[in-house]
């Protein structure tokens, strides 16, 4: 009797309701079959229903429910008779959690009612007793069950199968592993693509949104998702799970040499990146000095890496310098002596300089980068194709909807959804017209060779010399007399003495200062026009040459 004092319970017949469902893939009642129950219960009990909360795919472990705490935040507001749940495990498994709400709903002056367990109304002590009953039954359940998920996920994870992770350009379904998303599949593949080829993300993010693509959580695309999606190693095949990780678990949709040149762009992108990793003084942390070397150089002797350093002088001067990790970390017994930054910095810059005279080195250039435009630009159809699918996914929506108005269904929800899937094929019709424009408009080899010759002289562009640096040159590698420098595309590895080195460059130094200054580079740079003219020199009549 006790607690009856305690408990004053709302005048009325009015009731709220609170269903929650765990998990489609668990047997239990669904929402609509609680909301169903609930109201039989109320209609046959005379009450009055005034409002009903409910938490989907929501587990009763949790107390960060939200409309679990809508209602207990409501409750003194709307000062109901009845709660009426389906169980006492729907208010929670954990009987803490469930004994502090009670409490809450008690104190408000709320009686909760149960439509699928007894609890004898006449018979308060009783009542009381068999309600713990209940709770301590669903504990036991939440401990069980936890042991069970649990199993069940080590099972799937050493199996590869889907374990409830959703991933973009994945389809994933229980007790099957991971099967690829025909659709947004080559979304990745285009995400990474435009990353790699030097896309800024802020643009590839616009443009997705633009084109009306979601995040794997139906939400806009953001920074953060296109990073998390850029990172992912699901994509080259691996299958993560906690401490688990099994190579070709995952269905593969880009290559490791995509991936790994993703990840290297990554790192130099960072703010800082690489060189401020190595900075090791303020002024070069803050940016004072560039050493834009950093990732190219190699130690001659060791193999080492080569990265910045500074030291000040007796005279209180500051000087920089490239230095062998090693050497300078003791690590080894490499005597490689430090080279000063401007020195070697303007030995590379000759070289590239140099490389770039060669018309067969241009040549080349061109060609390789015409065939990769050309290998990538057949992901113009696929593209299109996964755009096309999200058109048609639109237009079905939008008839659904025109069915529900000719059937009398129309309200300010109706009309907003209509109005926001009408943008969105809008959207999605503007960038099948891009993809179908870029395709009809492809870059030629003689454009590229065009642009290669704009910027084959102007090595004192920062930006001209890095892409240069990047897409030939592989590594640096620095002797106490030479450099040896191997590229890309060709085995072929350029010695360079220093001796030689010093005698040219001071040679073309002197060559400028007699011209007032002006660039000895730029005044033999050849025109754009001599590019086609001297691939149709070198092709004859063999125009299939580079097909």
């Amino acid at each position: 009797m006790a607690l009856a004092k305690r408990f004053k319970q709302n005048p009325g017949n009015t009731a709220i309701c609170y269903y929650r469902y765990s998990s489609e893939a668990q047997r239990d009642a669904s929402i609509e079959q609680q909301r169903e129950a609930a109201h039989d219960y109320a209609d046959k009990k005379g009450y009055r229903i005034v409002k009903e909360y409910q938490d989907r795919a929501m587990s009763g472990s949790r107390d960060d429910r939200p409309d679990f705490q809508l209602m207990l935040a409501e409750v003194k507001r709307l000062r109901p008779s009845y709660l009426i749940l389906w169980k006492t495990d729907r208010l929670s498994r954990d009987k803490l959690d469930s004994n502090i709400a009670k409490a809450l709903l008690r104190n408000a002056g709320v009686k909760i009612v149960y439509v699928a367990e007894y609890l004898p109304e006449e018979d308060e002590g009783l009542s009381v007793f068999m309600e713990a009953v209940y709770e301590g039954m669903a504990q036991q359940f939440l401990i069980a069950h936890s042991k069970n998920v649990t199993r069940g996920l080590h099972y799937n994870a050493e199996h590869c199968l889907y374990n409830g992770h959703v991933t973009f350009g994945y389809i994933g379904k229980p007790n099957c592993r991971y099967e690829i998303d025909e659709v947004k599949a080559p979304i990745v593949k285009k995400i990474f693509n435009d990353y790699a080829d030097g896309i800024p993300m802020k643009q590839i993010v616009d443009e997705l949104d633009a084109a009306g693509i979601k995040s794997v959580r139906n939400r806009k695309m953001t920074i953060n998702s296109l990073e998390h999606i850029l990172t992912n190693r699901a994509y080259i095949g691996e299958y993560h799970y906690g401490e688990y990780v099994r190579p070709n678990g995952m269905p593969r949709i880009i290559s490791d040499e995509l991936f790994d040149k993703v990840q290297e762009m990554r790192t130099k992108n960072k703010r800082g990146g690489k060189r401020k990793e190595f900075a090791t003084t303020v002024e070069e942390i803050n940016g004072i000095e560039d050493y834009w070397l950093v990732s190219k150089v190699y130690c001659g002797y060791c193999d080492a890496p080569m990265h910045g350093l500074s030291g000040t002088s007796k005279q209180g001067k500051l000087h920089y310098y490239y230095t062998c990790n090693n050497h300078r970390k003791r690590t080894s017994n490499c005597s490689k002596k430090n080279i000063k930054k401007d020195t070697l910095e303007a030995y590379v810059v000759f070289f590239l300089s140099e490389l770039f005279k060669d018309s067969s080195v241009r040549i080349m250039i061109a060609q390789k980068c015409f065939e990769y435009h050309k290998n990538n630009s057949e992901n113009y159809e696929e593209y299109a194709e996964s755009i096309k699918a999200s058109i048609a996914d639109v237009d079905k929506r939008l008839n659904n909807i025109m069915k529900a108005i000719e059937d009398g269904i129309y309200n300010e929800t109706t009309k907003q959804r209509m109005e926001d899937l009408e943008n969105q094929k809008e959207m999605l019709n503007n960038e099948l017209l891009t993809i179908e424009t870029r395709k009809k408009n492809q870059i030629q080899l003689s454009d590229i060779l065009k642009y290669i010759d704009t910027i084959a002289f102007d090595m004192k562009s920062a930006e001209s010399r890095q892409m240069v640096l990047d897409y030939l040159v592989d590594k640096i590698y620095v002797f106490d007399d030479k450099i040896v420098i191997t590229l890309f595309y060709t085995e072929d590895k350029r010695t360079l003495e220093f001796s030689y080195l010093d005698e040219v460059i001071s040679n073309r130094k002197l060559i400028d200062e007699l011209l007032d200054g002006e660039n000895f580079y730029e005044m033999d740079m050849e025109s754009p026009e001599i590019a086609d003219t001297m691939l149709k020199s070198m092709l004859g009549d063999n125009q299939d040459f580079f097909a």
